[in-house]
């Protein structure tokens, strides 16, 4: 749907929409934009919501893609992968990062044609890959928990695709994509973090490909290896300032620049809006009475000093109900808070501005894996490197997943703190190889900022900041307990 086409039907239907708003309401989670007052400052904060994900996914495209700053260490062009060779560590600039998983991650770019993304034969870990479009809906996921560990090559069509797709694809391969670009993911389990493991590992991150269709048909339908290939390098519009607020997503964000990144959002082609939702459509013709919008050039040196401080303010407000709803609109499991990631994120506005602002690029629904935060102690009260605690399981309800559980600690920011043992997570991969001890039917891990003078408890040892501190567990394969919060997740308990 042509973006005209919307507004012009949007304006026509905004009467017949709010009828129906009225009568039937909107589900759990949806931003209800046509039955409020339409303030500046109400439409400003209900942008911020509307636009998080994809702002963060902009900038994030623009460090791929754009940024060839000699410091930039994941600048690797389009269609092309960063992988991470090596388990994470606190000098890797991602926060809340997961050291039992190695990554690759890239931007696809579908305006020259179809894109085909090729993985070996993989049998003897985890793995997947997970493409996520602009609003943080990863519409393909495959790997060996979902469609086998064979070797397969599946492509990836553009909206307005009309060529011959060749006939080396299934036709569960084929997925027609929603709009001409995206973000892929691709992770695999790591077990014991050995050096012959890690190089195993690497084996596989040179044999997966992400290759233009043209390329790949001139290499006898074969994806190039990622080696072979130049840094082809991104050329979006980039509004002035990007650069400071793109790293460290929105922290250091200021209205001025959030609005004016997503003006040029909403003008950047590849960028496609969903095509046929009401609920986008109404909120779209909202942002063009504040100046926002295709066609449209949004210039903040010609606002009034009333509307500037009206989106301010809105600005402000969203950014403090984002950070406000992680920790309260959670689903409760015993105290860990699960993100409400079930899918829906066409209209979930504030669910997927949670996720984007806590872990950007987490998948939208549970099928992969689901994880759970952790900001307090059993007594409620925020975890800190000055007291020792324990977290305790019943070696008889470990965390039920068909693949692997983590519980990774960071500092309060998310990020990995240096320790002299180099541990920055307990999973099932460490109890499984004796690398922790359970005793007497309990798995007791010590969290505390100093080594336990306790051998036994050193080996469960799960060195904690010296400050502030916080969880984010992941399960993979998650089975329905840790999904709607009825698995009994222990507390994590002050000890003395």
């Amino acid at each position: 749907m042509e973006y005209r086409t919307a507004v012009t039907s949007a304006k026509k239907l905004s009467l017949k929409l709010m009828m129906v708003i009225a009568l039937i309401g909107f589900a759990a989670g949806a931003q209800a934009v046509s039955n409020t007052e339409h303030k500046p400052e109400t439409i400003a904060e209900q942008a911020y919501t509307y636009g998080l994900q994809q702002a963060i996914f902009y900038g994030q495209r623009w460090i791929y893609t754009q940024n060839d700053a000699a410091s930039n260490d994941i600048y690797s062009g389009l269609n092309r992968f960063f992988w991470v060779r090596k388990q994470i560590t606190p000098d890797f600039p991602v926060v809340t990062p997961n050291a039992t998983t190695l990554y690759g991650s890239g931007f696809l770019d579908l305006r020259d044609g179809p894109v085909v993304i090729e993985v070996p034969e993989i049998t003897d870990r985890y793995f997947s890959v997970q493409i996520m479009d602009q609003y943080g809906i990863f519409r393909m996921i495959v790997g060996s928990p979902f469609n086998g560990t064979k070797a397969r090559s599946y492509i990836l069509l553009p909206p307005d695709f009309s060529g011959t797709v060749p006939a080396d694809f299934p036709t569960t391969d084929i997925v027609q994509w929603p709009a001409k670009t995206a973000y892929g993911v691709v992770r695999m389990g790591v077990e014991t973090g050995s050096d012959a493991e890690i190089k195993t590992i690497n084996a596989y991150q040179d044999q997966i490909t992400m290759t233009p269709l043209a390329d790949w048909l001139s290499n006898g339908h074969k994806g190039v290896a990622q080696a072979d290939r130049a840094i082809v390098p991104g050329d979006f519009p980039i509004p002035a300032g990007l650069p400071e607020y793109a790293v460290g997503q929105v922290d250091k964000q200021t209205a001025e620049q959030y609005y004016t990144l997503l003006n040029t959002i909403l003008n950047d082609p590849t960028m496609q809006v969903i095509e046929d939702s009401l609920l986008e459509t109404e909120m779209l013709a909202q942002l063009e009475t504040i100046g926002i919008g295709k066609g449209m050039n949004f210039d903040w040196s010609k606002l009034t000093a009333e509307q500037k401080k009206a989106l301010e303010n809105g600005f402000k407000a969203g950014f403090e109900s984002v950070r406000k709803t992680l920790k309260t609109n959670l689903i409760n499991m015993n105290g860990w808070g699960i993100v409400r990631n079930d899918g829906g994120f066409e209209t979930r506005w504030m669910d997927r501005a949670v996720i984007a602002d806590a872990a950007w690029a987490a998948p939208d629904k549970n099928i992969s894996h689901s994880g759970a935060f952790l900001f307090t102690d059993a007594d409620a009260k925020p975890l800190t490197g000055d007291n020792k605690y324990t977290l305790t399981f019943d070696m008889n309800d470990l965390p039920p997943v068909t693949q692997f559980w983590s519980i990774p600690i960071y500092d309060a920011n998310g990020y990995f703190v240096a320790n002299e043992i180099n541990r920055y997570t307990v999973n099932s991969f460490m109890l499984e190889a004796g690398d922790l001890v359970a005793k007497d039917g309990k798995l007791v891990i010590y969290v505390q900022n100093e080594k336990p003078t306790d051998p036994d408890q050193a080996k469960n040892w799960l060195p904690a900041p010296a400050e502030g501190f916080r969880f984010t567990a992941r399960f993979y394969g998650p089975y329905a307990p840790l999904t709607n919060g009825t698995y009994n997740m222990p507390k994590v308990e002050k000890s003395l």
